[in-house]
């Protein structure tokens, strides 16, 4: 009898638990807006999207990437008007570069860059006849998917059409994201994304990451923010909300980012990590690859600067440095992503070359032993994934903190970019290729694969969360509406300080006060003096 009230019990439990499961919403209307052309940020969104559709909701997608085969469910918009941000970065620059000052990295500069790709693709997006039609449908969804990067000018879009807002980061959020979310920035353990720090910085370190994080927020509320204003007021009239009120409506911000990696965050309830979603089940490998990686005599190291770096663009000597290194390991096969350019004909007879590699199920092969990176976000988490300690040289952006991240966690090394050369890159090889560097890093990536629930299992259950609450309402934090005086307790601070100068002053005229009625005491016992 007791088993059988314990069975109910649990059935009954399992049928309230699904009941309440936001799982159990019905078909909703999903809107993704994405105006940024980079095609390694939306290779990074797009799984929870198909993942959405897979599940019955419809997703209306606005971006410069369209389905190459179609899903059910899955309505694709495209963009036009903007050059697709692949193979775009010429190496060469980074050779001119002087990104230090008094020995410190100096990363200000990277806010002006984004700057500028974010108005540039936001003056696009919000002209584009897309925008137009949307607003001008009768359509209405249950809730508005967009990213949070360098510019928010979708945002009123998203404000405009009156729906829940999730916003989806590729890389660790800015310092202008905090703020909007209600999630606290703490200096001395999380490095702003520009800098290559870790969570435990040396002082100067932390007086440069307080530098950065205070003076790129500032740029961004004092630039970016009404040269946003102003496009927005251009395209659809004045009567919005300023666009730093707008985006503090965003009820959930999901992150590329995880602790295994990056160490432990204190975010908010509404700011989740979902970092490695994209990685996905494995695929077998191309016949013509699982056939050189079968001859290969040590194994397999791969080559790759991602979609952005265009690697023909590498100069001579880099390059020369780079043939060096892999003839200087015959036993070892290389495989690099390569445009089509021809390379030399010095060229090692143990390097391939390929325009496209397919990088996930590359990496989870078994014979390959190091992976020669820039420090992407993407490759590099599909790389702890997979267990495959990394050479890095990170060029840009959030690279120096992935690259940083990588080296503090024993999943590889650092090879800058003035340091590329056969001596620093052999050396590096040789010392993440060594067995114990691979079962170490085998060891730590167990945290990062273990999970109480896949990342991307997370993802969908938070949006369909947001979806059946409208909003997720209760995981706001209340920070994001009060004023940084009040938010760092300066106030507090003030009215402590006073309390302690009153009360000091208080002390000070009470002893005064003793002082003078022990003189009076004192001059009243002695005796007076006869005058005669």
């Amino acid at each position: 009898m007791l088993r059988l009230m314990a069975w109910l019990g649990l059935g009954l439990g399992l049928s309230l638990s699904l009941a309440l499961c936001p799982s159990s919403v019905e078909s909703a209307q999903i809107l993704g807006l994405f105006g940024h052309p980079g095609k390694s940020h939306f290779d990074f969104f797009r799984p929870m999207f198909v993942a959405l559709a897979e599940r019955g909701h419809n997703v209306s997608m606005y971006s410069y990437f369209p389905l190459q085969q179609p899903v059910a469910n899955y309505t694709d918009y495209v963009f036009e008007g903007m050059p697709l941000l692949t193979d775009f970065v010429d190496l060469q620059t980074f050779e001119r570069q002087s990104d230090r000052l008094l020995g410190q990295p100096f990363k200000v500069s990277t806010f002006f860059m984004l700057h500028d790709w974010g108005l540039r693709s936001c003056r696009v997006a919000l002209n584009s006849p897309l925008i137009a039609q949307l607003l001008s449908s009768p359509q209405r969804y249950d809730v508005i998917i967009l990213e949070h990067f360098s510019n928010d000018c979708l945002a009123a879009v998203a404000h405009l059409l009156d729906a829940p807002v999730i916003a989806l980061s590729s890389c660790a959020i800015m310092p202008w994201h905090y703020k909007r979310m209600g999630t606290p920035f703490i200096n001395p353990i999380m490095p702003m994304n520009f800098l290559p720090y870790t969570d435990q910085m040396s002082f100067v370190e932390r007086l440069n990451n307080f530098f950065h994080f205070h003076i790129v927020n500032m740029l961004y509320n004092f630039i970016t923010q009404p040269a946003t204003d102003a496009m927005i007021s251009q395209r659809f009239g004045f009567g919005l909300p300023p666009i730093n009120e707008i985006v503090k409506n965003t009820s959930l911000m999901l992150i590329n980012q995880h602790h295994a990696l990056t160490g432990s965050r204190p975010y908010a309830a509404n700011v989740v990590e979902v970092g490695g979603l994209q990685v996905g089940p494995s695929k077998p490998l191309p016949k013509h690859l699982e056939r050189l990686f079968d001859e290969s005599d040590l194994g397999v190291i791969y080559i790759s600067w991602g979609s952005m770096v265009n690697p023909s663009t590498l100069p001579a000597g880099k390059l020369q440095a780079l043939f060096d290194t892999i003839s200087q390991l015959p036993d070892y096969t290389f495989v690099m992503r390569w445009t089509n350019q021809t390379l030399a004909e010095n060229k090692p007879n143990n390097l391939h070359t390929y325009e496209w590699l397919p990088q996930r199920d590359l990496l989870c092969h078994p014979k390959v032993k190091a992976f020669v990176s820039h420090g992407g976000l993407l490759g590099t988490t599909e790389s702890i994934y997979c267990a495959v300690p990394m050479l890095v040289t990170p060029f840009y952006g959030d690279q120096f903190l992935n690259a940083g991240a990588v080296v503090q966690r024993r999943f590889g090394v650092i090879v800058e970019f003035g340091d590329f050369d056969e001596p620093h890159l052999t050396q590096a090889l040789r010392t993440i290729l060594q067995e114990g560097f691979a079962a170490e890093m085998k060891r730590s990536t167990i945290a990062f694969r273990e999970r109480p629930q896949e990342p991307l299992q997370l993802a969908i259950w938070w949006i369909e969360h947001v979806i059946a609450t409208s909003g997720a309402p209760l995981s706001q934090s209340v920070a994001r509406h009060i004023n940084w005086f009040v938010y760092n307790s300066i106030d507090v601070y003030v009215c402590c300080l006073l309390i302690a100068v009153l009360g000091l002053s208080g002390v000070w005229k009470f002893c005064n006060l003793l002082k003078w009625i022990w003189g009076r005491r004192i001059a009243h016992t002695q005796p007076k003096t006869k005058q005669q």
